[in-house]
């Protein structure tokens, strides 16, 4: 069983994220182990020490994550903290190794797109890297999760043997120091 990070944009995309996690509670919790945060104190960190967020979201949220789910929704590319979590996942830092990394599509990006996703929607570390050679993420649609959540162990464990072979760019793609048309830094929901 994976440890598991779910990061999200906590507006309606949250409700997905409770989805998993109860649905995990409902097995006993035998689909994955979930690594919890709080976006407020990522923020106030953030504030106080900016040159060191990603550092600081790696060694105290996904220190002991094995993979990142991240939920892409209309407005996930818009929030700062995003970016961050996904910086942090593909870093190693000192012990700490990088994490595998599953994109989760939403079914409001599905409703607009239909399959063809346009890699504009995903925040821009994530758009930069997802498609390189050297790199390997999993991407699927919540409609398939929904239809059988016990997928999520294999795509867990699929991320998780990828995290150490990819060679992720992080110095090409300048890091989101602000949210995205003025978001207010502390809107979470």
């Amino acid at each position: 069983m994976k440890k598991v990070y779910i990061s999200c944009y906590e507006n309606s995309d949250y409700l997905y994220k409770d989805i998993l996690v109860k649905s995990n509670e409902m097995r006993g919790n035998k689909l994955f182990q979930l690594i919890e945060s709080n976006p407020d104190w990522i923020e106030k960190d953030y504030l106080t020490k900016k040159e060191n967020i990603i550092p600081f979201i790696k060694k105290s949220i996904l220190k002991t994550a094995d993979v990142v789910l991240f939920l892409i929704g209309n407005e996930t590319k818009k929030r700062r903290v995003v970016d961050w979590e996904v910086r942090a996942a593909m870093t190693k830092y000192g012990i700490f190794e990088k994490c595998g990394i599953v994109v989760v599509y939403l079914p409001e990006l599905i409703e607009k797109y239909g399959t063809k996703i346009p890699r504009t929607v995903l925040p821009n570390i994530l758009k930069d890297n997802i498609d390189k050679s050297d790199v390997f993420m999993v991407e699927t649609t919540w409609d398939k999760i929904k239809r059988d959540i016990n997928i999520l162990d294999k795509l867990f464990n699929t991320a998780y043997a990828y995290s150490k072979m990819s060679k992720y760019d992080l110095d090409s793609t300048p890091i989101e120091l602000e949210n995205v048309n003025n978001y207010p830094a502390n809107s979470f929901k």
